[in-house]
């Protein structure tokens, strides 16, 4: 136990020297974590049935190299300890080692953990050994969530364990602020817009020396001790005795500088009044009751930049002429420039024209559509594995290089018709836009693919067939039973005499109105009589005689055939399978015989009539009950039209 305490000061120890040595180095990774935890004391001890009980969790981490971080978890807790019915509060402390297998920038971070701890609970203090693995995902420049499931090893019987940790991950990355602009020379002109960095120079001559003041640096001054002017390399102008700027045939007074406003004379004169006894008299003076410098025409300059404080936007710091009058401005300590920074107010990178970039991938978050993963400036900060300048969640061919304005897939034409494939319903013919790619022979404006008459203009109604009936009875020559032949649409397209909706070539009652086949049909209640007639039939035991309650049956049967004379009967015998089959066909025929004879005796003829024995073959339900045998002992009646 002293040695398990010994390790965890250890461990603590480190943190605090880390933390102290990094005061003199670049801010390290560290951050805090929250989670809520699932706990199980069951599994891991082998006792009683799986129980969860719920706790929470802070830590501290610091990250102490690239992939190494240290941190101190402090948890607490409600559990069901084995051999315990009521509840117990815990509360942990460890010191933990955690490596993690990515760099700090990824989106995806797993790592493993080891390390030592103290356990107290309302019966004991023991140590524990936690191991485990977890997970960082992502979801803010510096916030991730985590999750984490950790095995426990404890030095007390009971107190392994298992916890599934869910939760919250905050980055405390100290962003160091970036460099100040350089100015080497100290004169207070950024190296970035001084044209002589090494050399302390002034605003008007663009931080080089500048020793006659005409504005031209000294480097580039071909008389460095004379005004002059820019146009000039520095030197006065040709015939420009006094060296103001204005040539000598334009100038009023040559042999004393003067101002251009006043034609080249000085502003003072005898006899002019100058207020301010700067030189400059007050018809000319600009700033008549306050003393400036001839060149500003009598206007104060206080910060010395050249530029006017009425005119000076920032009278008290040194600036530049084209700034009116201030000095390079760099918001965001950056190092970059407002006016060259499309971010002015977030630092950033050179590389991103002073935006942020928290994927690295060159494109500022501003302009990046996929700010946390890297991608391509082609396509707008997104990844593009096929670099046709389409990101991959928008590319619908994300392998194949394609068309920005075909979602970034590329232009196939099988066929050759000027339509693309994935657009062509028939992609292996040449067709025409208008019909999407499909071919129509006759030109009828429907595809030859749904064209049902591929070689005759036709109608879209008539799938692509034009209208034929040779017979002109308003029936198409397709549907017209007899195409040759004027018939009605009820007929389909065939003569029908008595109108019954069946052609007198398919009708086997041509005079007669039916429904069947052209014939007058059975009434239901006649339908039904013969469907039940079988069970009314009744023969002497294993005999063909019938009993005289069978002939209200057959000779209602009978009166059916009568009054329906197209019609023809069919009596067939059944018997149940009691017997020989050869006497039971035999028996079965003798009493189908009976019925026939019957009815032929009422006067029907006998080319309507028809019988037959089928023995036991065709049984209506199980021999093997007597109620099943009494069912298959029958005659049955068929009415037909032959």
């Amino acid at each position: 136990m002293k040695n398990l305490l010994t390790g965890l000061a250890l461990v603590l120890l480190l943190i605090k020297t880390d933390s102290l040595h990094s005061q003199n180095q670049d801010s390290p990774l560290q951050g805090i974590a929250a989670k809520v935890l699932f706990i199980d004391y069951s599994i891991p001890n082998s006792v009683g049935d799986f129980q969860v009980s719920n706790g929470l969790e802070l830590s501290y981490l610091r990250q102490v190299q690239n992939k190494l971080a240290i941190g101190v978890p402090l948890k607490i807790g409600v559990v069901d300890l084995p051999g315990d019915i009521s509840k117990t509060t815990f509360v942990s402390i460890d010191a933990i080692a955690q490596y993690r297998f990515s760099d700090p920038e990824s989106a995806i971070i797993p790592y493993g953990f080891a390390g030592l701890g103290m356990a107290f609970d309302e019966f004991q203090n023991h140590a524990v050994v936690p191991v485990g693995l977890g997970i960082y995902y992502k979801v803010g420049n510096n916030s991730y969530i985590t999750g984490q499931l950790e095995y426990r090893k404890a030095f007390e019987d009971d107190r392994d364990n298992l916890q599934l940790g869910l939760g919250w991950y905050f980055n405390l990355k100290a962003v160091p602020p970036p460099p100040a602009p350089q100015d080497a020379d100290k004169d207070g002109i950024p190296d970035i817009e001084d044209r002589c960095p090494d050399e302390a120079g002034v605003a008007l001559a663009f931080g080089c020396p500048d020793t006659d003041e005409d504005g031209v640096p000294n480097g580039e001054d071909d008389c460095p001790t004379e005004k002059g002017s820019a146009a000039n390399k520095g030197c006065p102008s040709p015939g420009d005795r006094d060296a103001d700027g204005i040539a000598d045939v334009d100038d009023r007074c040559p042999d004393v500088p003067g101002t251009i406003a006043l034609g080249g004379c000085p502003p003072a004169g005898p006899t002019s009044i100058d207020s301010d006894g700067d030189g400059v008299t007050d018809d000319k003076d600009l700033c008549p009751n306050i003393a400036g410098p001839i060149p500003l025409l009598g206007c104060p300059d206080g910060d010395g930049d050249g530029v006017a404080d009425k005119d000076d936007r920032c009278p008290t710091e040194p600036g530049l002429p084209i700034r009116n009058g201030c000095p390079p401005k760099d918001t965001d300590k950056d190092g970059i420039l407002d006016e060259a920074d499309d971010c002015p107010n977030t630092p950033g990178k050179a590389s991103t024209n002073g935006c942020p970039d928290s994927d690295g991938d060159g494109v500022g978050d501003a302009k990046d559509e996929c700010p946390n993963v890297p991608g391509f400036a082609s396509a707008k900060g997104c990844p593009d594995r096929d670099g046709d300048g389409v990101s991959d969640y928008k590319d619908k061919c994300p392998d194949t290089v394609g068309d920005p304005n075909r979602d970034g897939c590329p232009f196939v034409d099988s066929d050759g018709d000027g339509i693309d494939d994935s657009e062509d319903q028939c992609p292996n013919q040449k067709g025409s836009t208008q019909l999407l790619g499909c071919p129509d022979k006759d030109g009828d404006g429907i595809p030859d693919r749904v064209d049902r008459c591929p070689d005759e203009k036709g109608l879209a109604e008539r799938n692509g067939c034009p209208i034929r009936d040779a017979d002109s009875d308003g029936v198409e020559d397709a549907d017209d039973q007899c195409p040759n032949e004027p018939g009605t649409v009820k007929a389909k397209g065939c003569p029908d005499e008595d109108g019954d909706g069946f052609g007198d070539a398919f009708d086997k009652c041509p005079g007669e109105v039916g429904t069947n086949e052209g014939c007058p049909d059975l009434n239901e209640e006649e339908k039904e009589f013969l469907r039940f007639a079988a069970r009314n039939i009744y023969f002497e035991t294993g005999k063909a005689t019938l009993k005289a309650e069978s002939y209200i049956t057959l000779n209602k049967i009978t009166d059916i055939l009568i009054k329906y004379p197209r019609y023809h009967l069919r009596v067939g015998g059944h018997t149940d399978n009691v017997g020989n089959d050869e006497s039971n066909r035999v028996l079965s025929s003798e009493r189908a015989k009976s019925c026939y004879e019957f009815v032929l005796s009422r006067g029907l003829s006998k080319d309507r009539l028809a019988f037959k024995g089928y023995g036991e073959t065709q049984p209506v339900e199980t021999n093997k009950t007597e109620k099943g045998r009494l069912a298959n002992r029958r005659v049955e009646f068929t009415v037909y039209l032959p």
